[in-house]
């Protein structure tokens, strides 16, 4: 009992980073670019930036599943 507290610990802690949002770019918040009409092109290159950032977060599920499992495994095994 005393080893799966840190593993389900670290756990947690590896899905709470995975799942933070990724910063891909600051916008401008009060400025005179904010007001002025922005690009169609630059639009869909922002949208385009945020669907990859997606995608990069999404494919750190698989190697901390990966671990997980693993560690699953190894503490199943080992209490047997």
């Amino acid at each position: 009992m005393t080893l799966l507290r840190p593993v389900i610990a670290a756990l947690v802690l590896a899905c709470g980073l995975a799942l933070a949002p990724v910063a891909t770019y600051a916008k401008p918040d009060n400025t005179v670019q904010a007001t002025e009409s922005v690009h169609p092109a630059i639009q869909q290159a922002d949208a385009h930036r945020e669907k990859e950032a997606r995608r990069k977060r999404y494919l750190l599920f698989f190697p901390i599943a990966v671990v997980g499992v693993t560690v699953a495994l190894i503490v199943i095994s080992r209490r047997k």
